[in-house]
């Protein structure tokens, strides 16, 4: 029997399994989001994962995995892109081939009843996770996990 502490846990885990499911293995995803300045704030949050994870040096284009059709016009991509841009880093459309100084950066974000989850791969090497906690001021508060 499953005791009350692993119920949340594995609420989680399924919604992270039928995400993965749903989308291709070079295609980002977003889920809906509730409160408008929930997206601002994962986007920044992901953004600042992409540049600790970057160096200066290293940084040359990214290309960001595209979403499926129906996400297309998803809140948070837009506010990703404007944050990246933030800083410094300058962003290609996927159009022409990858040269070496060219990163793709895939993002699958779930919200949830209590905050967000922001999964990020650069280079499909480079992987993190990060939870925000919605409080009353909105998302906040994350717990980043990187390997």
């Amino acid at each position: 029997m499953i005791g009350r502490s692993c119920v949340p846990a594995l609420g989680i885990l399924t919604v992270i399994s039928v995400s993965g499911c749903a989308i291709g293995p070079n295609t980002s995803y977003v889920g809906n989001f509730g409160p408008p300045g929930d997206a601002g704030a994962v986007a920044t949050a992901m953004a600042e994962f992409v540049s600790m994870n970057l160096p200066r040096a290293a940084r040359g284009v990214l290309v960001l995995d595209p979403t499926p059709a129906n996400q297309a016009r998803n809140t948070l991509t837009p506010m990703f892109d404007a944050a990246l841009r933030r800083y410094g880093f300058t962003i290609g459309d996927g159009s022409r081939p990858l040269a070496g100084t060219t990163h793709r950066v895939r993002y699958l974000v779930t919200p949830l009843d209590n905050g967000a989850l922001a999964r990020l791969s650069i280079d499909g090497t480079t992987e993190g996770a990060q939870f925000l906690v919605r409080n009353s001021g909105g998302v906040s508060s994350r717990e980043v996990r990187s390997q």
